[in-house]
């Protein structure tokens, strides 16, 4: 346990000394993934089993024990959408391994070439702009600890195409079965992108804090959880009037929560913020489970200038 408390403290070392290097890539990775935690406020991390965020949050698979398939589907504004599935495979003793892969993007823009003459009809050429990323995860229990690491690939297609990686590494504690602590370090290692122009990208590391408390209401046949996540707690992109060490009311008010209202009929309703200060940021959602072996989950998010956003998953378990 000594060990896993020094790479823990390694890390967290490692991240606060690049906290100000570099600006800029691999920021499709921010995007709210699965419907579920994008319900209650995009707090991703303290939720559990919502394999479809595995690029958000690799620790729920420290305590994952079926094999399972997810899909999810998210449609945004203009056409542009994302897709992505994820897979967990459970290890005897050893935890659990986890695959993703998703599409952000948007096809068939037009677009005509400079000097050129405005096209007849609809003979437009076209282009496409995407974000491919591609995650591999690992998470595993000891005793009231979990650990869990991720390694992503990522493509971006735009005008030009790059090749970037990211690496991620997570811990939380569970002081009971009501209150959970965690953490993650995103781009642990610092990330980077690669241009064809040759010319290369470097994002430093971020840090988050989470918690997730659950209190069983057996009068009203289920269970209240809430979730929060903060907002970076480095910065190292972030305005600085948000940093936690210099305006922590401000920096508490710019993170994720949610709540969710588990039933004991196999179905949950859930409400969140992605910002605490910020009433246009509400999140809405509700998910069913028809039978154990599937889960269905929707999740509807406002926004204050672009129309809003949809999402729906849907997780097999075998």
């Amino acid at each position: 346990m000594q060990f896993i408390f020094t790479i823990i403290f390694l890390l967290f070392a490692f991240a606060f000394a690049n906290a100000e290097r570099v600006v800029g890539a691999n920021s499709s990775l921010e995007t709210a993934q699965g419907a579920k935690s994008a319900a209650v406020g995009i707090a991703a991390l303290p939720v559990l089993n919502d394999l479809p965020s595995l690029a958000k949050n690799p620790l729920q698979l420290s305590e994952w024990d079926k094999l399972s398939l997810a899909f999810t589907h998210v449609a945004y504004f203009e056409e542009t959408s994302y897709n992505g599935v994820a897979m967990a495979v459970p290890l005897k003793g050893a935890g659990a391994l986890g695959f993703a892969a998703s599409r952000f993007g948007t096809s068939d823009i037009p677009y005509i070439r400079e000097g050129e003459p405005l096209p007849e009809g609809d003979n437009y050429n076209t282009l496409s702009i995407s974000d491919w990323i591609f995650t591999s995860a690992w998470g595993r229990s000891f005793g009231k600890w979990n650990l869990a690491l991720s390694l992503h690939l990522l493509k971006r297609e735009i005008d030009q195409s790059g090749w970037g990686f990211r690496s991620d590494v997570a811990a939380g504690y569970e002081f009971s079965k009501k209150f959970m602590l965690a953490g993650i370090i995103e781009g642990w290692t610092s990330s980077a992108v690669k241009w064809e122009s040759g010319n290369f990208e470097y994002t430093s590391p971020e840090a988050y804090a989470a918690f997730r408390f659950s209190e069983p209401f057996p009068y009203f046949y289920g269970t209240l959880n809430l979730y929060w996540q903060s907002t970076g707690i480095l910065h190292s992109e972030s305005e600085k009037e948000t940093r936690s060490w210099k305006n922590p009311v401000d920096w508490f008010l710019a993170s994720n929560a949610g709540l969710e209202f588990e039933t004991n009929f196999s179905f949950s309703l859930r409400a969140g913020l992605v910002k605490i200060n910020d009433a246009n940021s509400l999140t809405l959602g509700a998910g069913i489970r028809p039978i154990s072996l599937l889960s269905a989950d929707y999740a509807f998010q406002m926004h204050n200038e672009l129309s809003s956003a949809h999402r729906i998953s849907i997780t097999a378990n075998f």
